[in-house]
């Protein structure tokens, strides 16, 4: 079987028959090739070391791989595979909050993914281009872009409220009969929904104790994105038959009635409608969709759902929108870096190279902060004049790093400029420290969306940045990462056995 081509074939379908419901897809997923395939997506996500809570690792499971796999394929034909509790975990959020994250176990990774394979290409076909979340080829930077383009507009197409909506706890609260029966409206396959029935009552292991889960989907399960625009789905497509499918002649229209229209986009939870009427309709379109997601047994928050005009600005997706003057005189969107994450940039800055901290290897200080600022600056290179904020950052930046190698060297500046600088920056023999100041500002582009199933376009998934998962150059070894960067200086890196001439990344000493 030839996986692309099988799931080219589900989304044509999908797309060509808009209330087609597919029948015998188990079958799918119960082919070696296919869990082949979700083992080979599963074993490069990040973090995949990360056991669950029966304590297998991938590095064991890929022991005897074969023997694991047609393992899980016998139990999924014989209907015998039950999933097992995820566990919890939970991260600080920047609020003070945290944040909770559900691990699975390496069985249940590679059967979630089997059937994200099956029902993605499906919904892809049905999906929103207003949807912008942990979708293929679909990226924050799309979402921007579309907002940013949009906020040109001037007179009576100009948008000047903003509705900032965000659904309480979402991940959370799913009703799980509901969103099965969503999912039943393109899947008539019961094995299939019986299946994702018992992921999402699984339960939860806390602290040793498990919980059930009445209501909502796993945040960290490889399905509960694509479960989650499933649901959300219906949001979308109230949306687009009220306010967004209108003729340019139908929204003119409204104008001359003295009403107003709706642009609107959804990242997940998040979205965000851009009103071009009254203040009061807006207040009435708030409401009009808390009352639709009551419907569906979801809240909005009321702490996060604002009503702003566009020229005070509006946080979207870790950036702050506006529309302010221009060098021209004339008022223009902008997309800048919000004063929040600048300040959390100088925090994890400062928590990398905190005095207690100088007993790590310069080396392993310098991968840790270049892993940061790199995945950090590539996120905020298309805000507006990104340049003076990174400008500002590297600056700070080198000299903390200079106090940093005073205090673990226990010498003056002048000593550490001449010893471990490098112009405006600082190295070891192999490593050198990126300033932000070399990612260059990226134009907001809107791009025409594509269904990457069906059309020959390679399938990309976005990286998302976050702090939480950041590595801060901590070392089991205390120094071991300068140890490593000598004996390589002394010795290079061809291996002493074999003769092989290794790259750097590869050698052990």
């Amino acid at each position: 079987m030839h996986v692309d081509e099988m799931q080219k074939k589900l989304s044509e379908k999908a797309a060509k028959d808009p209330t087609h419901q597919f029948a015998d897809l188990y079958s799918l997923l119960c082919n070696i090739t296919w869990l082949r395939v979700a083992h080979l997506h599963v074993n490069t996500n990040q973090g995949r070391e990360t056991a669950g809570v029966d304590g297998e690792t991938m590095a064991r499971f890929n022991g005897d791989l074969e023997g694991n796999l047609t393992r899980l394929r016998e139990a999924l034909k014989a209907k015998t595979f039950e999933p097992r509790p995820v566990k919890r975990v939970y991260i600080p959020k920047a609020n003070g909050k945290k944040r909770p994250l559900g691990i699975l176990t390496i069985d249940d990774r590679i059967v979630q993914e089997a059937l994200r394979m099956i029902l993605e290409p499906i919904w892809e076909s049905d999906f929103s281009k207003y949807s912008y979340g942990f979708r293929p080829n679909r990226s924050t930077y799309d979402a921007i872009a579309y907002l940013g383009n949009r906020l040109a507009s001037y007179g009576a197409d100009s948008y000047q409220w903003v509705i900032e909506g965000d659904i309480s706890s979402y991940f959370d609260t799913i009703p799980h009969r509901r969103l099965i029966k969503a999912v039943k409206r393109r899947v008539a396959d019961r094995d299939i929904r019986d299946l994702l029935w018992k992921f999402l009552r699984a339960g939860v292991m806390v602290a040793g104790a498990r919980r059930e889960t009445l209501t909502g989907t796993p945040q960290g399960g490889i399905a509960s994105p694509l479960l989650a625009n499933i649901y959300l789905h219906e949001l979308d497509r109230y949306m687009e038959s009220k306010y967004l499918n209108l003729t340019a002649y139908e929204r003119h229209k409204q104008r001359m009635q003295g009403k107003g229209n709706a642009l609107y986009l959804r990242y997940a939870d998040d979205f965000v409608v851009l009103w071009n009427g009254t203040k009061t309709a807006a207040h009435a379109l708030k409401e009009e969709l808390g009352g639709l997601l009551d419907t569906m047994g979801l809240k909005l928050s009321k702490e996060k759902t604002k009503i702003t005009h566009i020229t005070e600005g509006f946080q979207f997706l870790g950036y702050w929108i506006i529309r302010a003057r221009g060098l021209k005189g004339k008022m223009v969107p902008k997309v800048r870096i919000p004063d929040s994450a600048i300040k959390r940039f100088t925090q994890k800055m400062r928590e990398i190279l905190a005095p207690k901290t100088t007993h790590e290897s310069m080396s392993a200080k310098i991968y840790a902060l270049n892993r940061f600022i790199r995945g950090w600056c590539q996120y905020y290179r298309c805000t507006s004049s990104p340049a003076n904020v990174f400008s500002k950052l590297g600056h700070a930046l080198f000299w903390v790093m200079a106090h940093w190698l005073g205090r673990k060297y226990q010498v003056n500046m002048p000593v550490i400029l001449r010893r471990h600088s490098d112009g405006n920056t600082f190295r070891t023999t192999r490593t050198k420290l990126v300033r932000p100041e070399v990612f260059t500002a990226k134009r907001l582009r809107t791009k025409t969306w594509h269904n990457p199933y069906t059309e020959k376009e390679k399938i990309a998934r976005e990286q998302h940045f976050s702090y939480d998962d950041l590595w801060t150059g901590n070392e089991d070894r205390h120094g071991w990462n300068d140890l490593r960067e000598e004996v390589m200086l002394l010795k290079g890196t061809t291996c002493y056995r074999c003769g092989t001439v290794l790259h750097p990344s590869e050698v052990e000493i």
